[in-house]
């Protein structure tokens, strides 16, 4: 009777939630109001609203640059490779090339929508 008792005992308490497991919902609890608060605070400003809405703008303005960029790279990159293949391998690094480029542009444009 007494080994029933402790054993079963033993099962509660290994099937309780451990204390990290509270520890991290009080995180989220605390992250969730902090965010609340933050909002509010951005809310009763309406020039914080427009400072922030310029930010991201801008911000969204200097990726599309990035990518723009990196477009540019990928082709002179390509050029070059081209210019430097031998003449029986070009048409087939093109066509690579080409195939390549496609699909990652796509994927960027895709991802900026």
């Amino acid at each position: 009777m007494k080994k029933d008792v402790n054993e079963y005992l033993n099962n509660i308490i290994n099937s309780a939630p451990s204390e990290e497991m509270y520890f991290e919902a009080m995180h989220d609890v605390f992250k969730d109001l902090i965010k609340e608060y933050i909002r509010k605070k951005i809310n009763e400003d309406d020039d914080l609203k427009k400072q922030i809405s310029e930010v991201l703008e801008e911000f969204m303005e200097a990726k599309i640059k990035e990518y723009d960029s990196l477009a540019k790279m990928a082709k002179v990159t390509a050029k070059i490779g081209i210019i430097s293949a031998p003449n029986g391998i070009k048409n087939e690094a093109l066509n690579d090339f080409m195939e390549t480029f496609k699909k990652e542009i796509e994927e960027v444009i895709k991802s900026t929508l």
